[in-house]
């Protein structure tokens, strides 16, 4: 995480404090050597004088004065010494402390930060990266040997930290919220960055400090909330269209059928002609307003205790002819865990499994792979519905489940909001996943019936 500086290690310091303290010891022991020297040559001297020989007293002269001196100097070493030994004992014990608080701070700040769930990065002014969190190296796809090496050196194409921090530090101001797409597998990862200086105590700019989130499921959820507002309009919108087409509809196609009535027998075929077109864009535009109604009623659900491996494997037995046709190969993976019986409208469950379905055969036309997966996880029972097709494009997938919208040459567009809607109606969500290799439909549903 942090770049370990060069530091005097423990063990270090005990060996050197050591040799100080035995060198102490032997200057000590060499020092109190020449007191006891001295000692004697004093007492030496003075039994000669005592003699009061004129030619001892004038041989001796002042060296009695000179050990004197002697003496005085050695005891002061020997002080000197012996505080010498002191305080680089208590100087060790000192720094032993402020080496152990260093410790503590360090994994402090470790501890804070790896339990942030979102990256933060450091950098020094050249651009190098000087910390990472474990959270930065699980959102970037880093290794922990990048603390060392320039920022460029771990962005990929879509998340340009380089730039952000370059520009940073030529403002000198924070930047403003980025947010980036990143692509890994089939899942696109929607990250936010915020960048700010990174000063010392003075003021002084060290580098930045970057932070990184993954809100993918923040905007997952608001994907959500916004499939719901558009849902609640068009239903306001699709009864209205409903309640006044219906009528003026009805009449025309009474009107129509006397019409043919009066000219049966006619000799114009053209006329003929021209009834059958009525008649039949008629019956068209009454099963738009079917599908309209249906979008926007509000029904109740036929719910009964229902298992979802058997309403999987009858929708498979329902696309099995048409997968074949196309080469297509269905797979169905069931739960490790026995799932367990949910309450659910069947019908309109297979309803959705069938849309859901046959979209993916659809985008595999000259054949691939369908697999369906059952799983259980946090009291919701989960049905996969993965293809190998081209994926969806990025300019489409917010409209996925509008209604009236398809990218098909072919089909009304309210298959996937139908679904969207039925699915919702059971108290749960669908969601997707989609990239190069292949599209993932997720419908999560609760085990238990959802009150109100």
């Amino acid at each position: 995480m942090f770049r370990e500086r060069a530091s005097i290690s423990r063990r270090v310091l005990i060996l050197t404090m050591s040799v100080i303290l035995v060198a102490a010891v032997f200057a000590a022991a060499a020092t109190v050597w020449l007191v006891v020297e001295t000692r004697k040559e004093q007492q030496t001297i003075a039994q000669l004088l005592s003699k009061g020989s004129p030619t001892v007293a004038k041989d001796v002269g002042t060296l009695p004065s000179e050990l004197r001196w002697q003496l005085a100097f050695s005891i002061l070493i020997l002080l000197v010494l012996l505080v010498a030994a002191i305080v680089p004992v208590r100087t060790f014990r000192a720094l032993l402390a402020s080496q152990g608080s260093l410790r503590e701070v360090k994994m402090l700040s470790w501890n804070i930060l790896a339990s942030m769930d979102h990256a933060v990065l450091t950098t020094n002014r050249e651009g190098v990266i000087t910390s990472i969190n474990p959270r930065g190296h699980e959102l970037l796809n880093v290794n922990s040997d990048c603390v060392g090496r320039p920022i460029a050196d771990i962005c990929k194409d879509e998340i340009r930290l380089d730039q952000i921090s370059e520009n940073v530090l030529r403002a000198g101001v924070a930047s403003p919220d980025s947010d980036f797409n990143v692509a890994r597998g089939n899942r696109e990862h929607h990250f936010h960055v915020v960048c700010h200086l990174l000063t010392d105590a003075d003021e002084n700019v060290l580098g930045t400090v970057l932070h990184v989130r993954d809100v993918t499921d923040r905007a997952m959820m608001e994907e959500r909330l916004r499939r719901m507002e558009r849902f609640m309009g068009l239903g306001t919108f699709a009864a209205g269209l409903h309640h006044e087409i219906k009528n003026p509809l009805s009449a025309l196609s009474l009107y129509v059928q006397l019409l043919e009535e009066q000219l049966e027998g006619y000799p114009d075929r053209e006329v003929a002609e021209n009834l059958a077109v009525l008649k039949t864009e008629v019956t068209r535009i009454g099963g738009v307003l079917e599908t309209f109604r249906d979008f926007a009623s509000v029904q109740d659900l036929n719910r009964s205790e229902a298992d979802l491996a058997e309403i999987v494997d009858r929708t498979v037995r329902l696309i099995r002819p048409k997968a074949e046709r196309q080469n297509v190969q269905v797979t169905v993976e069931p739960s490790d865990d026995e799932l367990p019986h949910t309450s659910v409208d069947v019908a309109k469950l297979e309803q959705v499994l069938l849309n859901i379905v046959l979209n993916g055969l659809d985008v595999m036309p000259e054949g691939g792979k369908l697999t369906i997966r059952l799983s259980e996880a946090e009291g919701k029972s989960h049905v996969d519905i993965a293809d190998t097709g081209p994926g969806i494009p990025q300019s489409i997938r917010s409209q996925v489940f509008d209604p009236y919208f398809t990218a098909k040459s072919e089909g009304s567009g309210m298959g996937l909001a139908i679904s969207d809607k039925i699915i919702r109606q059971h108290g749960g969500q669908i969601d997707f996943e989609t990239g190069p290799a292949g599209t993932v439909f997720r419908l999560s549903l609760p085990t238990e019936t959802p009150h109100g």
